[in-house]
């Protein structure tokens, strides 16, 4: 169940992200990406965030102030994203290379820099909405959150 909600907010957003590169790639000629890669990309993410969240040093900024958390985990995962999208570049190369050394060195000519940077910024924002959104519920609990944005509290009605 743990894994769920950022597979979810994941697969929204690389579904909203394999849009924006259709479209770009559509002017372009090139196909674009399948919806079975959009998924594993939401699983693999997801997945990674939890790995993420249980390594000791994820927890460093745990203090009442929630700003250090929120910036420490929004750099900790823009780093794993970084990390992804060199692989998503990287992996399919080797096949066309031979090798990873030799797929490694046309990496750098080879990759469209525009489309990464595009993609990794929107990434950045979408996680930076999801580290906020979750640390907030963390505080607040999820019963009082939901109550608080979708219903009514009891009491509190005006």
């Amino acid at each position: 169940m743990e894994l769920l909600w950022p597979t979810l907010f994941f697969l929204c957003v690389f579904t909203v992200v394999a849009a924006m590169r259709a479209l770009i790639a559509q002017q372009y000629g090139i196909p674009p990406k399948s919806f079975v890669a959009v998924v594993i990309g939401a699983l693999v993410v997801g997945k990674a965030i939890l790995i993420t969240d249980a390594i000791p040093f994820a927890k460093w900024f745990r203090e009442p102030r929630l700003i250090g958390n929120v910036l420490w985990r929004c750099f900790l995962y823009a780093l794993l994203i970084l990390l992804f999208q060199f692989l998503e570049e990287w992996i399919p190369m080797i096949s066309k290379y031979g090798s990873g050394s030799a797929a490694f060195e046309h990496l750098v000519e080879e990759i469209q820099w525009h489309r990464f940077w595009a993609t990794h910024i929107i990434l950045v924002v979408f996680l930076s909405t999801y580290v906020v959104g979750t640390t907030v519920i963390g505080v607040m609990g999820r019963h009082e959150f939901l109550a608080l944005f979708f219903g009514s509290r009891s009491g509190h009605d005006t």
